[in-house]
């Protein structure tokens, strides 16, 4: 038995699972929100709200790991973490609360495990990938694009600094969303995210694109209206830009009480899930190819890539 913690901009997830051969059984998982990221983009320090808010959830998660009788979990942080000038200090405020030592992980090393767990999830659901595959992963602060083959080899890609936390702070005023301010930041995204994407799809041969994280996981879970979060069912889902575009769209027009009263948008991500939207239209309109959803990401990733 093995844990990983994952501390995002926008939220902070448990995987508890067991190694069956050479694939993870997950046994339980856990996600709470607590936007560790909130005006870093403006500030570049964690707030202490923040930063009581992620402390108080990880101290939770220990509690639960000891009833597992789990000591060691792999704890790790992303961009938000990343981007901080106090990051020492957040550092030292979780080793103080819960005697946790957190690896950050560059960009590049952000985006390879998102890579591998995207592809090693498909491959257990049986799921028939391309021979290359472009994995994207849009977190709260950043966005990993990646291009490699199956075997988790990369042949190129990396991370910009677009995120749905922070497109969300720089752009939007007021929900619902005026068509000026989303039309600013759908045209900001473009222009930040162009290069990677380019880089990503210039001169290769045909591609499976696969969207990993809570954006894209909401966007499936909209779509099929799930009143609860099912990995199983979202896992092979196709989406459209068509059908990304839409959901970009209606929810733009709605208030947070509108969004967060629909099936499959889990409370606390209402008020950047157009932002997160946004940038996976972007991306697939630059690509013009559909994408496939998995529920694997990064925790599942770095895992596998300890285990190397």
């Amino acid at each position: 038995m093995f844990a990983v913690v994952d501390i995002g901009t926008n939220s902070v997830r448990l995987l508890l699972a067991e190694k069956a051969g050479s694939k993870l059984k997950p046994v339980k998982t856990m996600q709470t929100i607590t936007r560790l990221g909130q005006g870093v983009n403006a500030t570049k320090n964690l707030s202490e709200e923040a930063v009581l808010r992620t402390c108080n959830v990880l101290v939770k998660y220990q509690k639960l790991l000891d009833e597992y009788q789990v000591q060691n979990p792999v704890v790790i942080a992303t961009s938000a973490v990343r981007d901080a000038e106090n990051r020492s200090d957040f550092l030292k405020a979780v080793m103080d609360k819960t005697g946790w030592e957190v690896k950050v992980l560059t960009g590049k090393e952000e985006a390879q495990a998102s890579f591998m767990g995207a592809v090693k999830v498909l491959e257990s659901n049986n799921y028939q990938l391309d021979d290359e595959v472009v994995v994207l992963d849009i977190g709260g602060g950043s966005t990993e694009i990646l291009r490699g083959f199956q075997d988790g080899e990369i042949i190129t890609g990396g991370t910009s600094q677009v995120g749905a936390v922070r497109m969300t702070e720089l752009c939007i005023t007021k929900h619902p969303i005026e068509t000026n301010e989303l039309n600013c930041m759908l045209g900001l995204i473009n222009r930040r995210i162009a290069p990677l994407v380019n880089q990503c799809t210039a001169k290769y041969s045909k591609f499976t694109l696969v969207g990993v994280g809570g954006t894209i996981t909401t966007a499936a879970s909209l779509e099929l209206g799930l009143t609860e979060y099912n990995p199983t069912k979202i896992t092979g889902l196709t989406l459209t830009n068509t059908t990304v575009q839409k959901w970009l769209f209606c929810l733009a027009k709605m208030d947070l009480k509108t969004r967060a009263a629909l099936s499959g948008l889990c409370k606390g991500r209402e008020d950047i899930i157009v932002a997160g939207l946004a940038i996976l239209h972007v991306v697939m309109n630059l690509m013009d190819t559909e994408l496939v959803v998995s529920d694997g990401d990064l925790m599942q990733g770095y895992s596998v890539l300890r285990q190397c």
